[in-house]
């Protein structure tokens, strides 16, 4: 009697390639600065309230919470391959890359992004296509049960 391989129990499961580890070093530091950008606004609420922002402290508050517990769970699921993960992980890219720049043009003081846009700019384009080659590649593709 021959039984099935589960590909999700351990023992079956491909072994993480390095550079997921460093992507999911890259999610967990995005989700970690969500989570200071959360606390500081807290901390700092009083202050923040007096300075004559486009939008209220709430919103700085609740953006920042959000990515912090958005990516939580996808660390997880990146750590362990699950499935969702692969997926996941590509939306929330593009998602967080759209919403970044979406805050920045519209929200930010111009003045005070007219000198470190073209960095931002770099840093995003090489984040984006790490995560899609990392994501992409087979090895990664195995470790996710996507072949």
């Amino acid at each position: 009697m021959q039984m099935a391989i589960d590909p999700q129990h351990p023992i079956s499961k491909p072994k993480r390639p390095f550079p997921v580890t460093l992507l999911i070093l890259l999610v967990l530091t995005y989700t970690s600065l969500g989570w200071f950008g959360f606390i500081e606004a807290v901390r700092h609420w009083d202050f923040l309230q007096e300075l004559p922002l486009v939008v209220p402290p709430l919103y700085l508050a609740s953006r920042n919470a959000f990515w912090g517990l958005a990516g939580i769970p996808l660390i997880w699921g990146l750590w362990v391959g699950r499935h969702w993960a692969w997926r996941v992980t590509q939306i929330a890219a593009v998602f967080y890359t759209l919403y970044y720049w979406l805050d920045r043009l519209l929200l930010a003081d111009s003045s005070a992004i007219a000198g470190r846009w073209p960095f931002a700019l770099g840093l995003t384009i090489t984040c984006l296509f790490y995560t899609f080659i990392v994501l992409w590649l087979p090895r990664s593709r195995r470790f996710y049960n996507r072949d």
